[in-house]
């Protein structure tokens, strides 16, 4: 009996705290991370790219669907019309060993993009981004496989690029 009286004082405990925790967070002004006001701003947009199957698309896709932005199948002349145009990639040796041979590269990725909104011109962007890392002739199987990555992972910030550029985009007719 007298564990039952522990038991149910325990949950009233935890029940408070979570309350208190919850308004003190939702008075502070705390919100989720994608909470913000993205979705407001683009409730629905029409994604153009030349590689609808690629993989830049499908991480802006992802990214998209994930602030609960409509993708529309067609363009309409109410909604914003995002235009992936290109994407690069280079890569440049930065540093060599006393036998000549690559010892540092970096990996450069660039992305054209533009945006634009309900009755205004599009606006271009541009994402240049750059990566350096160890080449090593000896395990260059492993090397192309971590530039691989570097250029999935360059990719990805590439895409939150975009994102971050839309949320940070004013109506041009507040200017």
């Amino acid at each position: 009996m007298h564990s039952f009286n522990l038991q149910a004082l325990y949950r009233h405990r935890l029940f408070l705290t979570t309350l208190v925790m919850t308004l003190l967070l939702s008075g502070c002004g705390f919100h989720l991370k994608h909470n913000n006001g993205l979705v407001e701003k683009f409730p629905e947009i029409y994604l153009q790219t030349n590689n609808p199957k690629g993989e830049l698309a499908r991480l802006v896709r992802l990214r998209l669907r994930g602030a609960n932005i409509k993708i529309l199948t067609e363009s309409s002349p109410s909604s914003a019309i995002l235009h992936l145009k290109s994407e690069r990639q280079s890569e440049r040796t930065i540093s060599l060993y006393a036998n000549a041979q690559n010892a540092e590269k970096e990996i450069g990725y660039v992305m054209t993009y533009s945006l634009k909104l309900p009755n205004y011109t599009p606006r271009d962007f541009n994402v240049n981004l750059y990566r350096d890392f160890l080449d090593d002739s000896t395990q260059a199987l492993a090397k192309s496989r971590e530039a691989e990555l570097l250029t999935k992972e360059l990719r990805a910030v590439a895409a939150d690029h975009v994102i971050s550029t839309m949320l940070s985009m004013q109506d041009p007719s507040a200017e």
